[in-house]
């Protein structure tokens, strides 16, 4: 059975992903929000499958949390026949995750709302973190985690990238972890500011201090710097 409405809102209870932890006080409101999706054209509710098709610019809000897409499915568990216990948000389409500052976007994401874990892929949009609208972190696939309606962690897999004002550093994979904002990069690692290139199998990047620690594989053994001259990069 589907059943399609124009101009929808909906509210839902919220859920109990959002309400295990209370240490952080500022969140509170937005853990005892309830879920609001919205659509510019219609809305299908497939019993059968459980779920609910927002289409049109869809926009699903819980508290800080937001995610933005030209459709959205929201996927219920259905126990004991509530039709309200959403655990999943598969969005498509110009997709936009946002965490508080913190901005995610792709063609797609993937988004459970029971661990707090969002898979961003895409090859239209790049799968792209922004955090706090400064350093960026792109690459083929980026997996990030919620915790407390804010950004805890990435996890970036094939082609990295990332950015610190005028600094980049590329590799392989990487970890940046939000809190204390740090990332280590790996596989065939560079870290390049203007002319100047370091290069390594591994890097721990201090977002914050602008530092990082180059280090070799036990295969290389070797890490490598080009350092330019001021009249060297200007010729």
């Amino acid at each position: 059975m589907k059943i399609q409405i124009f101009a929808i809102s909906l509210l839902f209870l919220s859920f109990p992903a959002f309400a295990e932890n209370e240490k952080r006080l500022e969140n509170e409101s937005s853990k005892g929000s309830p879920l609001e999706i919205t659509a510019d054209t219609a809305l299908e509710w497939n019993q059968a499958d459980k779920t609910y098709l927002a289409r049109g610019k869809a926009i699903a809000t819980q508290g800080k949390l937001s995610v933005n897409a030209d459709t959205l499915t929201a996927t219920y568990a259905g126990l004991n026949g509530n039709t309200s216990d959403i655990h999943l948000l598969t969005a498509d389409g110009h997709v936009t995750l946002r965490s508080g500052a913190d901005v995610a976007t792709g063609d797609k994401v993937v988004y459970n709302l029971t661990t707090g874990q969002g898979v961003l892929s895409g090859t239209k949009i790049r799968p792209k973190v922004i955090q706090d609208g400064k350093n960026t972190l792109e690459a083929d696939r980026v997996t990030v985690w919620i915790k407390d309606s804010l950004l805890d962690r990435a996890e970036a897999d094939g082609n990295v990238v990332i950015t610190s004002g005028d600094q980049k550093a590329t590799g392989q994979k990487a970890i940046y972890h939000a809190r204390n904002n740090t990332a280590e990069l790996i596989g065939q690692v560079k870290v390049i500011q203007g002319p100047n290139i370091i290069e390594g199998d591994k890097a721990e990047i201090n977002l914050a201090t602008r530092t990082s620690r180059m280090i070799s594989s036990e295969k290389s053994k070797r890490v490598k710097a080009v350092f330019f001259q001021d009249k060297q990069a200007k010729d």
